[in-house]
């Protein structure tokens, strides 16, 4: 039996993201009610609601990774035999953890930098770098679950790819 903690970590893309869609929801049905109910509109709602569709976005492409569902070109690999389609993608996921592992660093850098110069946001009036965190940190989750999924894929015989209208439960 799994533990709570292993629960969590194996699910954290689905608990965040999915925290954040309901946060995007509830801020923008508030404005909604505000604007026509009450004719007043209040701007954080706005500004925090664009906040958690940005961590919601950027956790979902982890989540994808997690799920092999990310969105991929596979047309050019069944020009191969299919014992070498394979090898083909593992290289390009290979490519795609180098890239993740750039856009990380990069993304430290970014926030870093915004640690010496301060970006307000206008409304709520925070350090827009812990905002920003979110990109250095969706692309070190996607590193961790291509790799994860990868492996398990593997080790389980399972398609590197999941097909269209393949059930995804069944690949992860």
């Amino acid at each position: 039996m799994k533990s709570k903690l292993q629960s969590f970590i194996d699910n954290f893309e689905d608990i965040t993201s999915g925290v954040a869609l309901a946060g995007v929801v509830i801020l923008l049905f508030i404005q909604v009610i505000m604007r026509y109910v009450f004719h007043n509109s209040m701007a954080w709602t706005e500004e925090l609601s664009r906040y958690f569709f940005l961590y919601m976005v950027y956790l979902s492409t982890s989540l994808a990774a997690k799920q092999r569902t990310h969105i991929r070109v596979t047309a050019q690999f069944k020009l191969f035999p299919e014992r070498f389609k394979k090898y083909f993608l593992l290289f390009a996921d290979f490519i795609w953890v180098c890239l993740c592992l750039v856009f990380s660093y990069q993304g430290f850098k970014l926030v870093i930098n915004m640690a010496d110069k301060p970006l307000i946001s206008p409304v709520l009036a925070f350090d827009l770098k812990w905002v920003f965190l979110i990109i250095p940190i969706s692309f070190l989750l996607q590193v961790i679950r291509v790799i994860q999924a990868d492996y398990l894929a593997l080790k389980n015989n399972l398609p590197l790819v999941v097909e269209e209208g393949e059930d995804v439960k069944n690949v992860t």
